[in-house]
């Protein structure tokens, strides 16, 4: 009995061990499989992202490049404006539309970053926008002081016609007194002369025409005065406009060349061991 359950019991246990071998030796094979899968999938994605990181890069560099472009057209314009002394609104329209496109691909750039490049392309962007802002205004304050003293003409014309009738008459009025004298009469006979009543009324025509002219030559002055005062407000803010474009430029300089000098790519994660 004893020789029958050994071999028996031997058996079993053989049986045992072959189904637990296959069971750890399949278990074995899958968390292999698993690991191999998650290995390709994990090369895979980093090399799609390191990819993305080239694209990435390459349209950094297409856009800041069309961003300066269009910065460079904005400061080709001014300069042309500025030697340009019969400016008209023509200029101005070229400007405005050049500073939109600054605006439109810092837009772009606030989309592809980094911030440090982005925070820089909207200030200079929004500075020459500002910048064609002011100049339209400036024109409008030119233009309407222009047609408030146009409307309010200095009647020199009328002034200068009452000055000379009133030096004729005063001539006049010089030679017959001394005509009288000559003659040994007694200037009294002069009063209710024609000539003193027509002297009289040239004088007081010349003092209202002085007055009306410099009554309009004060209005046109507080005019012109608060067109100035205004432009020089406006220069102001155009010459601060410049000043933060002058760092804004080199804070994109250098924010754009450290964002170009390396490809933007994920931080690789170490498989488990």
């Amino acid at each position: 009995m004893k020789d029958f359950v050994l071999p028996l019991v031997i058996a079993v246990i053989g049986l045992a061990a072959t189904g637990l071998g296959a069971v750890l030796g399949a278990r074995a094979t899958k968390f292999g499989a698993e690991k191999s899968a998650e290995a390709v999938r994990r090369q895979v994605q980093d090399q799609g992202a390191i990819e993305h990181g080239h694209w990435l890069r390459q349209q950094r560099f297409t856009t800041y490049e069309s961003f300066l472009e269009a910065w460079d057209e904005c400061l080709r314009i001014t300069q042309a404006s500025a030697a340009d002394e019969a400016q008209d609104s023509t200029g101005l329209e070229d400007l405005r539309l050049a500073a939109d496109r600054m605006a439109e691909r810092a837009r772009r750039i606030a989309i592809l970053g980094p911030p440090e490049v982005t925070h820089a392309a909207e200030s200079l962007a929004e500075t020459m926008q500002d910048d064609v802002k002011v100049a339209v205004r400036f024109i409008e304050v030119t233009r309407t002081a222009i047609a408030a003293v146009d409307g309010h003409p200095i009647p020199t014309e009328a002034v200068s016609e009452a000055t000379d009738e009133y030096r004729h008459r005063s001539q006049q009025i010089v030679e017959l007194v001394n005509d009288h004298r000559s003659q040994g009469r007694d200037l009294r006979e002069l009063d209710g002369h024609p000539l003193l009543r027509a002297a009289l009324e040239n004088m007081e025509q010349y003092r209202q025409r002085s007055g009306e002219a410099r009554e309009a030559l004060s209005a046109n002055l507080e005019r012109l005065s608060a067109a100035a005062s205004e432009a020089f407000s406006m220069a102001d803010v155009l010459t601060r406009n410049r000043e933060a474009r002058e760092l804004s430029r080199e804070q994109f300089t250098s924010a754009a060349r450290e964002a170009l000098s390396k490809t933007p790519t994920p931080e690789l994660r170490a498989d488990p061991g």
